[in-house]
C-alpha cells in the first residue's frame, strides 16, 4: 500500500476537499451524519477552511500519491482533552487507512501536548469502533448528538 500522508489542511485545498465531500456525501450521512449546509458551496467551505487555519486548528487531509482519501480533524481542545474526527472516502474503505490515520493523528496530538483524545461514533458504525479500538481507544459511554446516539472513546496519549 502506498504511503499514506498527513498533510495540513489549507485554504489552497478547498476545491479539491469540496469535490471529495461532494464525491462521498451519501456516504458519508449514514456513517457520521450530514454536514452543515456551509459545506456545499465552494465559496463558504473556502471561508470556513481559512477560518480553521488561521483558528490554529489540527485539521488535516489523509493523501496518497497525492490524492485526498479522507481527512482528520482534532478540536475543541480543552484541559489537555481534544475531539477526534475522521473520515474515509467509500472507495478506500477496509484498506487499513483509517487505522493508520488515527494512529498517525495520536501522534501528532501527543507531539503537541495534547494528552488525550475522545471520540463519538454512531452506534452502528462497526468498523470506526473497530479502527478506535485497534489503536487503544477505550468505550466509555454513550451520548446523544441531537437525534443521533453515540457511543463515546477515548485515550490517553504518552507523553515521554
Amino acid at each position: 500500500m502506498a504511503d499514506l500522508e498527513l498533510a495540513p489542511l489549507g485554504v489552497g485545498d478547498a476545491p479539491g476537499l469540496f469535490a471529495f465531500e461532494r464525491k462521498n456525501r451519501d456516504w458519508f450521512e449514514t456513517q457520521v451524519g450530514p454536514r452543515p449546509d456551509i459545506y456545499w458551496k465552494l465559496d463558504t467551505l473556502t471561508d470556513l477552511i481559512r477560518e480553521q487555519v488561521e483558528a490554529g486548528e489540527m485539521m488535516f487531509l489523509l493523501k496518497i500519491g497525492g490524492r485526498i482519501v479522507g481527512r482528520v480533524n482534532v478540536t475543541a481542545l480543552e484541559n489537555g482533552v481534544a475531539q477526534l474526527g475522521y473520515r474515509i472516502g467509500q472507495a478506500h474503505c477496509g484498506q487499513g487507512i483509517a487505522t493508520r490515520a488515527v494512529a498517525l493523528i495520536c501522534q501528532e496530538a501527543c507531539d503537541r501536548g495534547i494528552w488525550a483524545l475522545e471520540a463519538r461514533v454512531l452506534r452502528d458504525n462497526i468498523a470506526s469502533k473497530r479502527v478506535l479500538e485497534k489503536v487503544g481507544f477505550i468505550r466509555t459511554g454513550t451520548a446523544q448528538i441531537g437525534d443521533l446516539d453515540c457511543d463515546t472513546f477515548r485515550r490517553d496519549l504518552d507523553q515521554d
